[in-house]
């Protein structure tokens, strides 16, 4: 139809070499006009690649508001992957009732023949790496580490975050400061507990267990339990390490009539936009979660290209200011700067 090699036309499509514009435009228009789209599945048999990446994340069914910072990392993985015509397929693993985690995604990722992975864990433990290992598929980790070493790995500096958070608190004048975070057998959750305890350490508050709220899984439900403890031992002030658990915890100040942030200070993590439509709106810790997607994208298209070696990148967090964690106002304009 195009009057051109069949070597040309196989570039237009796979990007292999360089194309003239005109060549590509006659390529586009003809299969524009027959219909014609590339058979994938004989690319892949050819190339023994498939150009797509797997993304694996955990949840939970009864907790399916759990993944938007996922969503908003998925933002930045599709991006980055898109530049270098990858496909993203999500697969989800889900929670046993004994508390450990099967991993019957990856045998989705075998079926779908994906070129590699980047893998949320659900904790600590290395051997959840084994069945990856097993697959000879390059993987990066994101958000969360496991023991040990030998992976890559994009993360926030989750301790530095939550220290912020409660040094912004305590220089507001909140002395009773309750905690309520995550499964401290994730690193996300034992690094951000680790925050809260240095900051109280450095500004000599004593550590007191009774204002400690650990959630057994990330739920609404589970932040306001949470939450309706701590208001028994008389906090003045919160820090929620997790949005899901912000939900929560907000939902119970709510149904105790308890004013904001005149009785308790309030400071959560992540940012989302219905944050801002609180009264008042919610001083958080934002992660920067669409450059962990992007820059963990980066990182497996580099060791899908054959680079050698790991990589450990630590993003910054910032608090982004609203209303919620100063009784007086000249704390928000002025100490808490």
């Amino acid at each position: 139809m195009t009057g051109l090699s069949i070597a040309t036309v196989s570039n237009v499509f796979n990007g292999n070499r360089p194309v003239s514009e005109e060549s590509r435009q006659k390529v586009l228009v003809a299969a524009e006009k027959i219909g014609y789209r590339p058979n994938m599945a004989a690319r892949m048999l050819r190339t023994q690649r498939s150009n797509t990446v797997a993304f694996i994340i955990p949840t939970d069914e009864e907790n399916r508001n759990a993944n938007f910072f996922y969503m908003d990392v998925l933002l930045g993985i599709n991006k980055k992957l898109g530049e270098h015509n990858y496909n993203v397929i999500v697969a989800a693993y889900g929670g046993a009732s004994s508390g450990e985690r099967s991993f019957s995604a990856v045998e989705v990722c075998k079926k779908q023949w994906v070129d590699g992975v980047i893998f949320v864990p659900s904790s600590k433990n290395a051997r959840q790496l084994d069945v990856l290992r097993e697959m000879g598929v390059p993987f990066v980790l994101a958000d969360r580490k496991v023991d040990g070493g030998g992976y890559s790995f994009v993360g926030s500096d989750n301790e530095g975050g939550a220290y912020q958070a409660v040094q912004r608190l305590i220089s507001c004048g909140h002395q009773k400061i309750g905690f309520v975070g995550g499964a401290l057998n994730i690193s996300s959750g034992s690094e951000r507990f680790a925050g809260y305890r240095s900051a109280l350490e450095a500004n000599g508050l004593p550590f007191d267990e009774n204002l400690i709220g650990i959630a057994s899984h990330f739920s609404v439900k589970e932040g306001e339990l949470c939450v309706r403890h701590l208001l028994e031992q008389g906090i003045d002030g919160l820090f929620v390490a997790d949005n899901v658990l912000t939900m929560g915890a907000m939902r119970e100040l709510s149904r105790q009539k308890v004013k904001i942030p005149e009785q308790v200070g309030v400071i959560g993590y992540d940012h989302f936009d219905w944050m801002d439509f609180l009264s008042p709106p919610l001083t958080t810790v934002r992660q920067r979660s669409r450059q962990i997607g992007y820059v963990a994208a980066e990182m497996l298209l580099r060791r899908l290209s054959g680079m050698e070696g790991n990589e450990k990148v630590i993003l910054e967090t910032e608090i982004v200011q609203g209303g919620s964690h100063s009784r007086k106002e000249e704390d928000i304009l002025v100490k808490c700067q």
